[in-house]
């Protein structure tokens, strides 16, 4: 068999480039996916955490992390059409223009926030803000405000307003910081990611092919050029060519496929006995991912999601199946903001989420009784890892190692989280949050000095499901991909998904994945119109 161009995986940024690489009738266009159709529960906004450890969910862990007890870190992954965006909690956030103009300052030319702007714009159908300066109502992406507010909500953005902390109705303005309600990837009260906005439409098209429950276990290189992928199919081995290859595999898929095919540090590569194709040292470092720590507070009356009794859950599930509205239309995650931890601090450097809910840990922890649940997030860590194989076995999984807080000798990452945690019990402490609240559970309530609440969160803290920048964009010797997203040293070979992110934005990691893939589109010949947003 062969093709134009192969996609590999059906994410975030797999299936924008389905869509628009196959608008070209004369492109023939394959996308490959590991997983399978979504399930009910990735339509249903408020049952994103229900997927966790399930057959649509990669479940990977980390090495233990030496910064965090020992730990083994839990990091889910969508294992399906649509990717971790038919996985993740639907947060449209694009992240600060100093992010970008760092990417160009970096050697990413062509990445500034003027250049990226443009096709972020694209890609927008605002519901609310469409006629606004910094956004657009034409495309694909429906973006809307909260389907479902619960009343607790309300009440954490008035406390967090009376700690200090102005309202913000956009956080994809000229100004991130503030406290309000994020925008969501929900059209009429389902998910609405790339899995439905851009692949769904395109998979009409005769010169479009998609591909699932199929692993991708090696890119084939020959004379410096790719020329395929091979693949296992319900277990047998099967070769596809193509005259170009696209990754978009994500932050552990890109990174694994290409060490898997001999690109990569030739020195680990072969410790595991991977023939090297080509030496390329910056795969898989840099591993940089959102440190999250939660604390929770025991609730004095029955609110919100974790207060409501099995029934309650039923009867809210057959409201959403009727009608698409009631609680089940909520994210559960909407209410939050970006914050400064200090005065001098120049930019918003924690994320903030108010979760009417006790429960924890992915909700994998379910708490005996309602509650509130508030997350602090570090925005630009200065901590990063590597990913490596264990061996040259596709089926294995690669070994994750983030190294939180023991990669950062400054001491910066668990600082800025130790004042994030008392930021949340600063809000914790306002009315009308404090009159709710009958005090803050263990473990986190016995941390009261700074040297306790550091080992509360090197004992407690998670991942935001953001890892990134396995496959560095740049010019330097340690770049994996230049500026136009091709593998450096490797021709018909890009990478187009969170992999490629030369630092980590501030926010969600969404909405620049998609931007990633529209951008690699337009390298690739699609999308006319907006070569001079690629120039």
């Amino acid at each position: 068999m062969s093709f134009d161009t192969i996609i590999v995986g059906a994410g975030s940024a797999g299936c924008v480039l389905a869509n628009r690489l196959s608008a070209d009738p004369v492109r023939r266009v394959l996308l490959l996916e590991a997983g399978r159709a979504a399930p009910l529960n990735s339509d249903i906004p408020a049952n994103w955490p229900a997927m966790f450890n399930t057959n649509v969910d990669w479940g990977y862990h980390t090495e233990p992390q030496a910064g965090c007890r020992g730990r083994r870190i839990y990091w889910p992954r969508g294992k399906m059409v649509g990717g971790s965006g038919a996985l993740n909690a639907m947060i449209y956030i694009r992240g600060l223009p100093s992010d970008y103009d760092g990417w160009a300052a970096e050697g990413c030319a062509g990445w500034g926030w003027q250049d990226v702007l443009p096709v972020f714009l694209k890609s927008e159908s605002n519901l609310r803000l469409g006629n606004a300066p910094l956004h657009s109502a034409g495309g694909e992406l429906t973006i809307s405000d909260p389907a479902y507010v619960d009343p607790h909500e309300v009440l954490w953005h008035q406390a967090a307003q009376a700690a200090g902390f102005p309202n913000n109705t956009d956080f994809n303005s000229a100004v991130q910081e503030g406290v309000g309600w994020f925008q969501q990837t929900v059209k009429d009260g389902e998910r609405f990611g790339t899995g439905k906005a851009y692949l769904r439409p395109a998979l009409d098209r005769p010169n479009l092919t998609l591909r699932t429950g199929v692993t991708t276990t090696r890119i084939l290189i020959e004379n410096g050029r790719a020329k395929g992928v091979t693949i296992l199919d319900r277990g047998v081995p099967e070769t596809i060519y193509a005259d170009e290859v696209v990754l978009s595999a994500g932050a552990i898929g890109s990174a694994q496929l290409l060490l898997l095919s001999g690109i990569g540090p030739a020195d680990e590569l072969a410790e595991v006995g991977v023939a090297s194709v080509h030496n390329l040292p910056g795969v898989g470092k840099t591993l940089r991912d959102h440190i999250n720590i939660p604390i929770s507070f025991a609730a004095r009356d029955k609110i919100g999601i974790g207060g409501m009794t099995g029934a309650e859950l039923d009867a809210a599930t057959e409201e959403w199946l009727a009608t698409k509205q009631g609680p089940l239309s909520s994210i559960w995650v909407a209410a939050g903001g970006f914050v400064k931890t200090a005065p001098d601090v120049a930019e918003p450097d924690i994320q903030l989420y108010g979760v009417i809910s006790g429960h924890r840990d992915h909700a994998r922890y379910m708490a005996s009784g309602p509650g509130i649940t508030l997350h602090a997030t570090l925005q630009r860590p200065k901590s990063n890892g590597e990913l490596r194989l264990r061996s040259a076995d596709p089926l294995e999984y690669p070994s994750l190692d983030p190294k939180y807080f023991s990669s950062d000798p400054s001491g910066y990452d668990l600082a800025t989280m130790i004042a994030g945690v008392k930021l949340n019990r600063r809000i914790a402490a306002q009315s009308p949050l404090a009159e709710l609240i009958a005090h803050e559970m263990t473990p986190s309530a016995e941390a009261v000095t700074d040297e306790a609440i550091g080992e509360f969160i090197r004992g407690q803290c998670t991942t935001l499901y953001h890892p990134t920048s396995t496959c560095r964009m740049g010019v330097d010797a340690g770049a994996v991909v230049d500026p136009k997203l091709r593998v450096h040293g490797i021709e018909g070979l890009r990478v187009a998904d969170a992999s490629v992110f030369p630092n980590m934005i501030s926010g969600n990691t969404n909405a620049p994945t998609i931007m990633v893939a529209e951008r690699a589109a337009i390298f690739m010949g699609a999308a006319p119109g907006l070569e001079k947003a690629a120039a």
